[in-house]
């Protein structure tokens, strides 16, 4: 029920603050609609990318080799989030991931991205995290206590993203914000087959050396341009695809186990996916997904009897809920709409009867 008091007394602020005009473009706004995922809701800073890595998906997906700055202003990003019926807001709420379509912090998009996150640390207070292949302002420090940067590396040449800033003045730069206590993580994505794995010991030697003390290891997806523009800069991925796709990614089948003994050989903690840098570093649980749970598991705590007063509040009768850490039973059927908000609420998956 907190997380449903707080989406509301946010929502009502942010009306406040926002004309009738500026209020519908957020309302039609995807982020007001889409569903999050397990691992959280993304946020759009702008719309294309000219990094032009060799591995991004992201021009198969009709996105330009140019970046633009997102339509909304901050507030109505902020108020756009906030009213998505899926999402819960809180410091406990949806996990928000801050990039995806776009470098967030190339020139177009540098200061829209930092006034997004301020707006959502300000009036909605999820835990936030934000990946780059570029490297992180300092104002970074300032927007949220618990925020986590990644810090994407593919391997230490940057071979295959030739118009982003050296991996190595990432990682320094990322180390000047370690040292201002803020969380970054080293982020090997994606693992390029023939090209990650070479340099891994170095890689991981180097940013040990750092600061960096968690690592997460990203899967390469591919399209047939993908393979395409990889056999450009002389990588082979094909042993390792079943099938291919003009613009569906399909994931390679490349293991990463002796990345992740190699890793936490050195002293990592190796995290089993980018959302779970973001649970860690904001002290929380989660254990919504198969990769989890992560996080300290006792910190999830529910009480059944709330999830019955919200579950009432939404009309539903003879409600009957237990709660068996990291599982929610209950009684009804639910709707879609009630059941991701309530597993964005709780970190936990429901468990319903069968229809």
């Amino acid at each position: 029920m907190e997380a449903w008091r707080a989406k509301q007394r946010a929502i009502k602020t942010l009306e406040e603050k926002l004309g009738e005009e500026e209020r519908r473009e957020a309302e039609q706004d995807h982020h007001a609609k889409r569903l999050p995922r397990p691992c959280g809701i993304t946020v759009h800073t702008g719309v294309g990318c000219s990094l032009a890595c060799a591995y991004c998906y992201i021009y198969d997906m009709g996105f330009p080799g140019s970046a633009k700055p997102y339509r909304l202003s901050p507030l109505q990003l902020a108020y756009a989030v906030a009213i998505n019926p899926h999402v819960a807001v809180g410091p406990w709420g949806t996990l928000a991931a801050v990039g995806s379509v776009t470098e967030p912090f190339l020139p177009q998009t540098k200061e829209l991205a930092l006034s997004y996150m301020k707006a959502i640390a300000t009036y909605l207070g999820n835990p936030l995290q934000v990946s780059t292949k570029t490297q992180p302002p300092p104002e970074l420090a300032e927007v949220q206590e618990g925020l986590d940067v990644l810090i994407s590396v593919t391997d230490l040449s940057g071979k295959l993203e030739p118009r982003a800033p050296s991996p190595l003045e990432r990682l320094r730069t990322g180390a000047e914000l370690i040292k201002r206590g803020v969380s970054a993580t080293l982020f090997v994505r994606p693992v390029v087959p023939g090209v990650t794995d070479r340099e891994l010991t170095r890689l991981l030697a180097l940013a040990r050396e750092l600061g960096y003390r968690r690592v997460v290891f990203g899967t390469l997806r591919v399209t047939k341009g993908i393979v395409a523009r990889l056999r450009v800069f002389g990588v082979d991925v094909m042993p390792y695809v079943r099938e291919l796709h003009e613009k569906r990614q399909v994931p390679i089948r490349f293991p990463k186990d002796r990345f992740v003994a190699v890793a936490r050989q050195m002293g990592f903690e190796v995290l089993p996916a980018s959302c779970a840098a973001n649970v860690v570093a904001h002290g929380q649980a989660c254990a919504l997904c198969r990769w989890g749970p992560c996080g300290d598991v006792r910190r999830l705590k529910v009480d059944a009897r709330d999830v019955e007063e919200y579950l009432e509040m939404r009309n539903y009768k003879s409600v009957e809920v237990s709660v068996e850490v990291p599982r929610i039973r209950i009684n009804k059927r639910l709707k879609p709409v009630d059941r991701i908000f309530l597993q964005q609420a709780t970190r936990m998956q429901i468990s319903e009867p069968a229809r």
